[in-house]
C-alpha cells in the first residue's frame, strides 16, 4: 500500500525530506532571549538553518534532495533532560 501525504504542496519532489524539514522548523524556533527554544543555541541555530535549506531543496531535483537528506540523517542525537537531548550533542556542525 502506498501512503501519500496530501498535506505536502504539489511542487515537493522529496516528501520525506520536506516532512522532516517541517518537524525541525517546528522544534527550532526563536525564544525571547535570542536562543533556540529546542536546543538553546544562539538563534538561528545550525539545525534551524539546515531545516530551512531542506525545505528549499525538497523542491529541487532528487539528487540535491538526497544529498541534504543524508546531512540531516548524519546529525548526532543524545539525551537531555529538558528536551530529550544532552548538551554534548545539541549542535550540528556543517
Amino acid at each position: 500500500m502506498v501512503d501519500v501525504d496530501q498535506a505536502a504542496p504539489a511542487d515537493i519532489v522529496d516528501r520525506l525530506l520536506w516532512r522532516d524539514a517541517q518537524q525541525m522548523l517546528g522544534r527550532h524556533s526563536a525564544a525571547r532571549d535570542g536562543n533556540c527554544v529546542w536546543c538553546g543555541c544562539r538563534w538561528p541555530c545550525s539545525a534551524r538553518r539546515l531545516a530551512e535549506r531542506a525545505e528549499i531543496v525538497a523542491r529541487r531535483p532528487w539528487r540535491e534532495a538526497w544529498t541534504l537528506r543524508h546531512d540531516i540523517n548524519s546529525m548526532r542525537t543524545g539525551y537531555r533532560s529538558d528536551h530529550g537531548y544532552n548538551d554534548s550533542s545539541r549542535r550540528y556542525t556543517a
